[in-house]
C-alpha cells in the first residue's frame, strides 16, 4: 500500500523574490518501508501527546530504517536521567561523507584562518546545516510530535521537490525534545486528569497544571534562559552539540496561549547590535516563506511582535551570537488535545503539530534554496566581531580568584578562546597582581564574546525614547526580558575593556582545565586557615563540615606575620580533629577548587586568637526550602540547585503549609525563596516560624518573599516597601460616590489629575546595579569592595532604622548605582542608597532578607558568597544548641 499525506506543500521563496510565488497543495507517496507513529504506537502524529521516552525510541526507530539517511547521536542526559539525542537527516550521498562535510564546516567556521580560495571551495561545497529545536519548556507539547512528523516526512517522502532540494542543499537536525523532564511531568498532570474524553473547556483540570507545571526541567530552571549560563545538563549538551556542528539555522519552537495564532520570524525589535544585517535579511527569507505557505493554508500569523533579539540567553539568541540565524517560533497551544478558543473556534493538538511541521519543512527548505546566503551570513558574522573601537577585555584573575577562573572556562564552554596570562600583568591601563585573562573579540565567538563581557549593550536610541514615550502615556514597555548580563557583574570579577589590545599572548584555557587549589604553604603544626574571600573557599568549609571537621570562624579580620585574612576566614585546629584531616582538606579543596593555608600555632600577630569569643564553630547547616504552591517555581529551584550543586550542602524541601506543622527545631536555616501565587499569605503563619528565629534558627527571604517578612502582622523586619515618588497619594479616609468638581484650564492640570494616585514605581527592565557593604556586619564578609545585583520589578525599600535592623548591603549612590543595562531615570534616582540585603536578631537567632533574590536563573555568581554568609555563618552566629 501507498501512504499519502494529508498535507504537503511544494514551493520556492527565494532571497530575491518580493512576493512567493504560487504554490498549491499536492499529495505525497510515502515509503512504506519507513515505520509510521501509528505502527511503532497506535495512533497519528497529533492524535495523542508522545511521551519523551517514546519521542527517543521512534526517532531511533527511524533512523535503524533508514540508516543510509539518519543517524541518531546522543548528547546529554537530564537530571533524571532521560536521554537527550538529535537525529541527523541527510541524503544518502552526503550521509556517507557526513564527517568528511563535519570537518569541512569546522574549518569554515573560522573563516579568518582560511585563503580567500579555500574559503571559496568551501563555500561552493557545503550544505547548510539545519537545527530543528523543539519543546524547550516541557509544556509546550506540539513542537516534539511535529519534530517527529518533520523527520518522518523528510525520511518517508517519495519524489518530493521540496525534500530533493532539502537533501541536496542541507542538512537537517532534529532535537525533538529538549526538556525531557519537564514534558514527563506534564504529561502525568495530563493522564491523572484525562476522564472519558479530553475536555477543551480552558478550566479543566487537565489544562490546569500543579505546581510547579511542566514548564520547567527537574531543577525547575526555564532553560530557555540559560543557554550562556550553562548551568544545566541539557543546555551543556546542547551547546557542546551545536558547536560540532554549527548551524546556520536554529528553530526554537515553543508554544503560547490557546487563543493567539502563530509566531515567527523576523523577531520583534530590539535587535541586539552584534547582529549583523545580513543576519536579518535571512531571517526575514524565512519568514517570507512560512508567511506563504501559511496564507496558502488558510493559518493565521503574526510576526515582528513580542519575541525580540536582545537577551543572549535564549535559543534563538546564543545561536544567532555564535553567527547563525536563530528564530522563535510560538504555535496558540491546546495545553492538551482540544482547547476551545475565546471566539468559539476549537483549537486541537493535531492543529499545533501540523502548524510546527509546516513551519519547520517550509524553515528548511528556504535555507536549501538560498544556501550560498546563509552560509555567507554565517562566515560573515564570525569574520571577527567589530567591536565599535574596543579589541577585547581583560579580566582580573588576583581578585575573587574561583570566580574569574569558573568565569573563563564559562566562556570556553562556549566556543570563545580565552587566553591565561601569569603572573603581573600591566595591560589596558591597568596592572593585575596575580595574573589575568585575556579575551580577544577579533574571534569567530567575538560577538558573543563582546555582549557577554562588556558592561552593557546598548538598547537602539529610537527604541528606548519609544519605552520613555509609553511611560509617559501609562502604556508598559516593550522589553521581554532583562537588559545586562555581563559576566564580569555577574562573577563580580573586575574587567576592563581593552581599545587596544597590549602585545601579549597567554595559554589557551580549556573548559575541563582543573581549578588552581591547594596549600598556600605554612607548617600546619597548630592547624590551617581558610581564607573567607571567595565562593570557592565557601564550598570548600561546607564540605569540611559535612565531614564533621571542627571549625571555627570570625567576623574580624586578623594578620599572621604579613598575611591578613579577611573577616569570615575559617581556622581548623589540629587538635580534635581527625587524623585523616590533611589528606581530607587536600582532597575535598581539589574537588573545591579552594585554597588554604597552614597555622604553625594559634598565636596571630594582630586580631583575636583563634581562641577568642570572636571566634564561632562551623557547623554543616541543616537546611529547609519553602517549595510549592506560593513560592516562585524558578526561585525556589534556582536557590536548591545553587546550595545542592554548587555547594553540596543538602536541602530539605517542605510545603509552605507544611512547614507550619513541620518540627522546626530540626534546621538550622529556613529559606523562603520568591513569592509566586496565590502568595506567602495563604499558606505561612508568623508565628511558628518567630519561635524558629527566636530559638536560634536562621530565617532567610529571597526577593519578594520580604514583602511577607517586612507585613507588620508578620513582624520579622521592619521595612516598608516605597510608593512610586512624586505621585499624588489619595488621602480620603474611605471612597465615596462623589468628590469635589473641579475646572481644568491647561493639559497639564489634565495629566495632573490623572496620574496614579501612591502607584508603585514602575518595574525595573532588569538592570545590573552596584551594592555596596556595611564593613560592620559579619553578613556582608568578602564584600568589603561591593558587588553588582540584578535589579527587577518595583520593590524598592524605605531605609531601615539602625537601632531596628542592619542594612547589610545598600545600593550606591545614584551617580554610581548603574553597572549594566538600563534603569528608567526616576526609577535610578529612587533607588539610590536604599537597602538591598537586611538582617534583624530576633532572640536567639536571626531574620535576614534580600530584597532581591541573589540566586536568581543561578546566574549571580558574584553573589553566592553574599548567600552562604548566610547560610553557613549565619547558624554559627546564632544561640542554637546541638
Amino acid at each position: 500500500m501507498i501512504r499519502t499525506a494529508l498535507l504537503a506543500l511544494a514551493g520556492s521563496f527565494t532571497l530575491a523574490a518580493a512576493a512567493p510565488a504560487q504554490t498549491s497543495p499536492f499529495e505525497v507517496s510515502y515509503d512504506e518501508g519507513i515505520p509510521t507513529l501509528v505502527e511503532v504506537y497506535g495512533y497519528d502524529f497529533g492524535d495523542e501527546i508522545t511521551t519523551p521516552e517514546d519521542a527517543v525510541d521512534y526517532l531511533r526507530t527511524l533512523a535503524a530504517a533508514a540508516p543510509d539517511r539518519m543517524r541518531v547521536v546522543d548528547y546529554a542526559q537530564s537530571w533524571q536521567g532521560r536521554d537527550l539525542v538529535y537525529g541527523v537527516i541527510a541524503s544518502r550521498e552526503n550521509m556517507a561523507r557526513l564527517d568528511e562535510i563535519q570537518a569541512d564546516i569546522q574549518r569554515l567556521a573560522d573563516p579568518d584562518a582560511l585563503d580567500a580560495a579555500t574559503r571559496e571551495a568551501l563555500l561552493a561545497r557545503v550544505p547548510s546545516v539545519v537545527w530543528l529545536g523543539y519543546s524547550v519548556h516541557g509544556d509546550e507539547i506540539s513542537p516534539t510530535d511535529s519534530g517527529l512528523m518533520t523527520a518522518y516526512h523528510l525520511l518517508a517522502a517519495e519524489d518530493d521537490a521540496v525534500v530533493q532540494s532539502i537533501f541536496a542543499n542541507t542538512i537537517v537536525i532534529i532535537d525533538p525534545i529538549q526538556n525531557p523532564d519537564g514534558r514527563a511531568r506534564f504529561i502525568a498532570s495530563f493522564s491523572n486528569a484525562r476522564g472519558l474524553q479530553a475536555d477543551e473547556d480552558r478550566y479543566a483540570v487537565e489544562h490546569d497544571q500543579p505546581w510547579p507545571r511542566g514548564r520547567f526541567n527537574h531543577y525547575l530552571f526555564d532553560l530557555n534562559r540559560d543557554w550562556f549560563t550553562l548551568s544545566q545538563p541539557e543546555t551543556r549538551g546542547r551547546v557542546a552539540a551545536m558547536q560540532d556542528w554549527h548551524p546556520q539555522v536554529v528553530v526554537d519552537s515553543h508554544e503560547m496561549g490557546g487563543d493567539s495564532t502563530y509566531f515567527f520570524a523576523p523577531s520583534a525589535e530590539p535587535f541586539n547590535p552584534n547582529i549583523i544585517d545580513a543576519q536579518r535579511q535571512v531571517q526575514d527569507t524565512i519568514g517570507r516563506n512560512n508567511g506563504g505557505y501559511f496564507d496558502l493554508l488558510g493559518y493565521e500569523y503574526f510576526t515582528r511582535e513580542i519575541f525580540d533579539a536582545f537577551y543572549p540567553g535564549y535559543g534563538d539568541m546564543w545561536p544567532t551570537m555564535q553567527g547563525g540565524v536563530g528564530m522563535t517560533y510560538e504555535q496558540a497551544s491546546a495545553r492538551g488535545l482540544f482547547w476551545r478558543q475565546n471566539d468559539g473556534d476549537l483549537l486541537t493538538y493535531q492543529d499545533g503539530v501540523h502548524r510546527n511541521f509546516v513551519a519547520s519543512l517550509s524553515t528548511a527548505e528556504a535555507t536549501a534554496r538560498n544556501r550560498r546566503a546563509f552560509l555567507e551570513s554565517w562566515v560573515e558574522a564570525r569574520s571577527g566581531a567589530d567591536g565599535d573601537g574596543v579589541e577585547g577585555t581583560i579580566i582580573d584573575a588576583s581578585t575573587n580568584r574561583w570566580n574569574a577562573e569558573n568565569m573563563a572556562r564559562q566562556l570556553v564552554a562556549q566556543g570563545i578562546r580565552v587566553e591565561r596570562l601569569d603572573g603581573r600583568v600591566n595591560a589596558c591601563g591597568v596592572t593585575y597582581s596575580d595574573g589575568a585573562f585575556l579575551v580577544r573579540y577579533d574571534q569567530p565567538s567575538g560577538r558573543l564574546a563582546r555582549t557577554l563581557l562588556e558592561p552593557t549593550t546598548d538598547l537602539p536610541a529610537d527604541f528606548m525614547a519609544e519605552q520613555e514615550r509609553r511611560r509617559e502615556a501609562g502604556l508598559a514597555a516593550q522589553l521581554y526580558d532583562v537588559t545586562a548580563w555581563s559576566l564580569p557583574l555577574m562573577h563580580n570579577v573586575p574587567a576592563a575593556s581593552c581599545r587596544r589590545l597590549p602585545t601579549l599572548s597567554g595559554e589557551p584555557v580549556n573548559a575541563d582545565d582543573e581549578m588552581p587549589h591547594g596549600s598556600l604553604g605554612g607548617e600546619a603544626r597548630w592547624g590551617y586557615v581558610i581564607p573567607w574571600d571567595d565562593a570557592g573557599q565557601a564550598r570548600l568549609v561546607a564540605q569540611l563540615a559535612r565531614e564533621g571537621i571542627p571549625m571555627r570562624s570570625t567576623d574580624t579580620a586578623f594578620r599572621i606575620g604579613s598575611t591578613t585574612y579577611p573577616r569570615g576566614s575559617v581556622v581548623i585546629p589540629r587538635a580534635g580533629a581527625p587524623v585523616e584531616l590533611d589528606f581530607t582538606l587536600a582532597r575535598l579543596a581539589a574537588e573545591s577548587g579552594a585554597r588554604y593555608a597552614g597555622m604553625v600555632s594559634s598565636w596571630v600577630d594582630d586580631g583575636p586568637n583563634p581562641g577568642s569569643s570572636e571566634f564561632q564553630p562551623i557547623r554543616a547547616p541543616r537546611i529547609a526550602l519553602a517549595w510549592g504552591n506560593g513560592t516562585s517555581p524558578t526561585s525556589t529551584g534556582a536557590t536548591r540547585y545553587v546550595l545542592e550543586q554548587r555547594f553540596g550542602l543538602p536541602v530539605t524541601i517542605i510545603r509552605p503549609n507544611t512547614l507550619m506543622r513541620a518540627d522546626l527545631s530540626r534546621y538550622d536555616v529556613i529559606i523562603l525563596p520568591d513569592q509566586g501565587f496565590p502568595g506567602y499569605s495563604s499558606a505561612l503563619q508568623a508565628a511558628p516560624l518567630q519561635e524558629f528565629a527566636r530559638e536560634g534558627g536562621t530565617l532567610i527571604g529571597l526577593g519578594s518573599a520580604t514583602r511577607w517578612l517586612s507585613d507588620p502582622d508578620n513582624g520579622f523586619i521592619p521595612a516598608q516597601r516605597e510608593r512610586a515618588a512624586d505621585t499624588p497619594r489619595d488621602n480620603a479616609a474611605t471612597p465615596s460616590a462623589t468628590t469635589d468638581g473641579i475646572i481644568l484650564t491647561s493639559v497639564d492640570e489634565r495629566e495632573a489629575a490623572e496620574a496614579s494616585a501612591g502607584a508603585m514605581p514602575d518595574n525595573s527592565p532588569g538592570a545590573m546595579v552596584n551594592i555596596v557593604a556595611n564593613p560592620n556586619s559579619w553578613l556582608s564578609a568578602g564584600y568589603d569592595g561591593g558587588a553588582a545585583a540584578l535589579v527587577t520589578g518595583s520593590d524598592i525599600y524605605a531605609p531601615v532604622a539602625m537601632d531596628d535592623a542592619d542594612t547589610v548591603m545598600r545600593y550606591a549612590e545614584v551617580e554610581d548605582l548603574l553597572a549594566g543595562g538600563y534603569l528608567w531615570e526616576d526609577y535610578a534616582e529612587q533607588l539610590a542608597q536604599k537597602p538591598y540585603l537586611i538582617a534583624r536578631s530576633m532572640g536567639s537567632g536571626q531574620v535576614i532578607a534580600f530584597t532581591q533574590s541573589p540566586t536568581t536563573r543561578a546566574y549571580l555568581n558574584g553573589l553566592d558568597l553574599l548567600l552562604m554568609n548566610a547560610v553557613i555563618l549565619g547558624p554559627a552566629r546564632s544561640g542554637r544548641l546541638r
